[in-house]
């Protein structure tokens, strides 16, 4: 995949790896190393990997940078084609690659366009209050004994699962046709 255009603001890329069965020990180990390799780059803010079931080889990983100029920069390096090389050999085809930018992965529609930013903020709000609340109120008393930091990290967990399976998929439908490019008083609906 190869990186071209720049924009400001987060990026967030979803590769889907499909592996060969009998691998799944070497893409574990390749996967620490290339994450590894790729942490030091500029602007990386993380990642994550999700490999629902043993018995499958797709092994959907998720990884963030602060600007696609960084993105690019890892995207385009030396280090990282090296690195898919190496995991030739263990995989079944080539992986995909999805890029997300903002909070547009919530709001996917019929329209080639991203829904304008104000539209996705309100939307947002709409589901981030009240699960923010649900999930805190309703957490509290299994991790009440846990300390602060992790207190968070699993409110916040359950804050993100919620958003990004339930409640962001049913206010997109809610909402839909206000998340259609309509003109609004002759103009055109802007993106910021």
């Amino acid at each position: 995949m190869k990186v071209t255009r720049i924009e400001s603001g987060q990026v967030t890329v979803v590769v889907t790896w499909h592996v060969r069965q009998g691998h799944e020990q070497e893409f574990d180990a390749w996967f620490r190393d290339v994450s590894a390799a790729a942490l030091k780059f500029p602007g990386h803010l993380g990642l994550n990997v999700v490999h629902h079931d043993a018995r499958e080889s797709e092994y959907v990983i998720v990884f963030r940078f602060d600007t696609d100029e960084h993105l690019k920069a890892w995207m385009n390096s030396d280090v990282r084609r090296d690195f898919l090389k190496k995991a030739e050999q263990f995989r079944e085809e080539m992986p995909s690659y999805h890029v997300e930018r903002g909070l547009e992965y919530w709001f996917e529609t019929d329209d080639t366009k991203a829904p304008a930013r104000w539209k996705m903020a309100i939307i947002t709000v709409l589901g981030v209050w009240p699960v923010s609340i649900l999930v805190s109120k309703s957490l509290a008393p299994l991790i009440g004994s846990l300390p602060p930091i992790l207190q968070a990290l699993v409110v916040s967990v359950g804050i993100v699962c919620l958003l990004t399976w339930v409640v962001m998929p049913l206010l997109v439908k809610l909402f839909r046709p206000l998340l259609k490019h309509t003109p609004l008083g002759g103009n055109s609906d802007e993106n910021s």
